[in-house]
């Protein structure tokens, strides 16, 4: 049985709502984010973040590495969940990096910053959860869901 259409027509379409928005706010976000970085490119990012977790207990490969990277994932993440497709998996990978930047913040001291980075976390579980009600997506995607809600377990040629 499909959860989205057991729940009431006002509340799937609060929920799709609450999806809409979540996806503007974080796209948004993560897009804002990676702006921000791109004056001082990824050797600027390294730096800050050498300088940020010099005395922690992470490996410096990994501060490294991370720090090479979340430019780009924040680039992807913004115009994954803005554009709908695969939402339940943009939500996760989301979910995902969002997590490695707590936990980052907690081994650099920074408990303030992590626990905002905590509460967005949440908030993108939440956007997990209401994503199955959100009817903006990219074309082909909603036609693939359906056929995989219906228990189909292809995806169409098209949507591969």
């Amino acid at each position: 049985m499909n959860p989205s259409t057991t729940v009431a027509p006002s509340l799937r379409q609060d929920l799709h709502w609450v999806s809409v928005f979540l996806r503007a706010a974080f796209g948004s976000l993560f897009l804002i984010a990676a702006i921000t970085k791109l004056p001082g490119g990824v050797a600027g990012t390294v730096g800050y973040y050498s300088s940020l977790f010099e005395h922690s207990l992470l490996p410096h490969f990994l501060v490294t590495l991370h720090a090479s990277v979340i430019m780009v994932v924040e680039f992807a993440l913004g115009a994954w969940l803005l554009s709908g497709y695969r939402l339940a998996l943009a939500w996760k990978a989301s979910a995902l990096v969002l997590l490695s930047l707590a936990a980052g913040m907690v081994f650099a001291g920074k408990f303030d910053v992590a626990s905002s980075n905590y509460l967005s976390l949440a908030l993108s579980l939440g956007g997990l959860v209401t994503s199955r009600f959100d009817r903006w997506v990219l074309a082909g995607a909603a036609e693939r869901d359906a056929s995989l809600e219906l228990g189909h377990g292809t995806q169409p040629a098209r949507a591969r």
